[in-house]
């Protein structure tokens, strides 16, 4: 690619320049690293070591680190990038010994520029989150989730650089990614919270370089709108994004309510829409190109009974709700549902008047005559979709109502019942539940998303709230399935690439659409010796 541009060997870049120019030894050691990476064909590498002895003061290194850092750009077909950096070269030491070679190298990488053609194709991706005081911090958090997932496909990198006189000890910038690779960030409407051009941040003495580092065969470019809490805001933003922004895909909004108002103008726009939190079936039901990418609360007591029927191969279940919690409810009922087409018999369904009702479920049942003790005894589990405020109180209410009821069954759950404090208790049941986020910070993809994360913000997502970090994460997660799976074609994507897309094994979200329109990706765990484990 390109190599034909290369005039004169490395070993031309090595010549020091006059003695009156200082020797660094580690800008020298910098360099000899980025030489060997260059000989062995390592372009990106020797590319990003070049600019390392950049960083350093004027030294013998630092012309031929300039023109040994173009040369790699153009062997990775950056001629463009190429001939910046020797036009920075000429520019700032007219005197060096490597003028000529710079010069030719230049007129050759831009004419191949100019013979790469126009810019590449442009996937135009909406945003609409809301921006009152109640929602803007996790607002902040979604953004900037989805934003790192662009800048990763659009190539953009961050990276720390020493201090320079120049700056303050204290403080670097992080520059706008947008313009880095030839986009237009739209602002937040009277806001600069979401997207501000440059911002200072205070750090460790630390600077943070935003660069370019490769050329993607087609770009995202992010349009955003803000929203306030109601939905013909939604409505209004998302019909903005179609007519104004020619929006390929759309991002959010983050509520039901919010959604299915949204989804309206999407559906009847033939644009795509992908609320990453809507959780009501309303929000697309009956529509081809709205998707949630969580999962709504009846698929969640679906999802159960499959794990239960296939994966745990039980055969009674009973199941216990409270009448009270509508998401208790929906739960329960689509868990019998499926369940029974799938064979596994729900030999009983117990609703609980009020939350209350957990801490007396003995009395409960007791009070009910068609709730035997053989009847209790057959089960091989209860399903307990418990939801709502308190719900650790009332899982625990629960275990040991069941534990007075000396019955030896498993207990099944939803998300509400990660992470509890009465592991030993939980253990007891093997509790088993479904959950539809789940961070392993030991991986190391996790690791280089904090890391980048602080390179955006200055802090990482567990400086956030709970929910804070949960839409980082989301955010980069639901955009980053977006960008692997939609590309540019000519015309806007269909609902078909999502229903049809592989299964995704994100940060904190799994997704796979099934050829539907609502995420069937759930983590599976279970408590077992007192530990929380992740089956699948």
């Amino acid at each position: 690619m390109g190599v034909g541009l290369v005039a004169g060997g490395p070993e031309a870049a090595q010549a020091q320049e006059q003695e009156a120019i200082p020797q660094n030894p580690d800008a020298e050691q910098v360099f000899e690293e980025a030489l060997s990476a260059y000989e062995r064909g390592e372009y990106d590498t020797a590319h990003d070591r070049f600019r390392r002895v950049l960083d350093y003061p004027l030294n013998r290194k630092t012309t031929a680190a300039l023109l040994m850092g173009a040369k790699a750009l153009v062997q990775m077909g950056e001629y463009q990038r190429a001939a910046d950096m020797l036009t920075t070269l000429l520019d700032r030491y007219p005197a060096t010994s490597y003028q000529e070679q710079a010069r030719q190298l230049r007129q050759r990488a831009r004419e191949q520029a100019a013979r790469a053609g126009a810019a590449p194709d442009t996937l135009h991706v909406g945003i609409v989150l809301p921006m009152d005081s109640e929602n803007v911090t996790l607002s902040q958090s979604l953004f900037n989730g989805i934003r790192l997932a662009v800048d990763e496909h659009n190539g953009v990198r961050r990276r720390y650089v020493p201090p320079s006189g120049l700056a303050p000890a204290d403080s670097f910038d992080v520059y706008d990614t947008a313009a880095a690779v030839g986009d237009s960030l739209a602002a937040a409407e009277g806001s600069t919270t979401v997207a501000t051009a440059t911002d200072t941040v205070r750090v460790d003495s630390l600077r943070i370089v935003t660069e370019r580092v490769n050329r993607p065969e087609w770009v995202a470019k992010m349009h955003f709108r803000a929203a306030s809490s109601g939905p013909e805001s939604a409505r209004a933003a998302v019909d903005s994004l179609v007519r104004i922004d020619e929006a390929d895909v759309i991002l959010g909004p983050l509520y039901s309510r919010n959604a299915q108002a949204a989804g309206a103008v999407a559906e009847e726009a033939e644009t795509l829409l992908v609320p990453p939190l809507a959780n009501a079936e309303s929000v697309s039901a009956g529509r081809d190109y709205v998707f949630q990418a969580n999962p709504t609360r009846p698929l969640r007591g679906r999802l159960m009974a499959r794990f239960a029927a296939e994966s745990l191969l039980m055969d009674r279940v009973g199941v216990i709700y409270e009448r009270s919690s509508r998401i208790s409810e929906q739960m329960a009922m689509s868990f019998q549902k499926a369940a029974e087409r799938r064979d596994v018999e729900v030999p009983f369904i117990l609703g609980l008047e009020n939350e209350r009702d957990w801490s007396r479920l003995p009395d409960v049942v007791e009070s009910d005559s068609t709730l035997t003790d053989s009847v209790l005894a057959e089960n091989d589990a209860f399903y307990l979709p418990i939801s709502g405020r308190n719900a650790a109180g009332k899982i625990q209410d629960a275990l040991t109502g069941i534990g007075r009821l000396n019955a030896n069954a498993r207990a099944l759950g939803n998300a509400e019942w990660h992470d509890l404090p009465i592991r030993r208790q939980a253990s007891r049941f093997q509790a088993t539940y479904t959950n539809d986020f789940y961070v392993q910070p030991g991986r190391a993809e996790v690791q280089r998303f904090v890391r980048r994360y602080r390179l955006l913000t200055g802090n990482t997502p567990a400086d956030l709230s709970v929910r804070g970090q949960r839409l980082a994460y989301t955010g980069y997660d639901v955009a980053h399935f977006l960008l692997r799976t939609l590309a540019p074609d000519g015309g806007r994507p269909g609902p078909r690439a999502l229903r049809t897309a592989s299964s995704y094994e994100g940060l904190g979200v799994r997704i796979n659409f099934e050829n539907t329109n609502v995420n069937r990706a759930m983590f599976y765990h279970r408590y077992r010796a007192n530990r929380l484990e992740l089956l699948r």
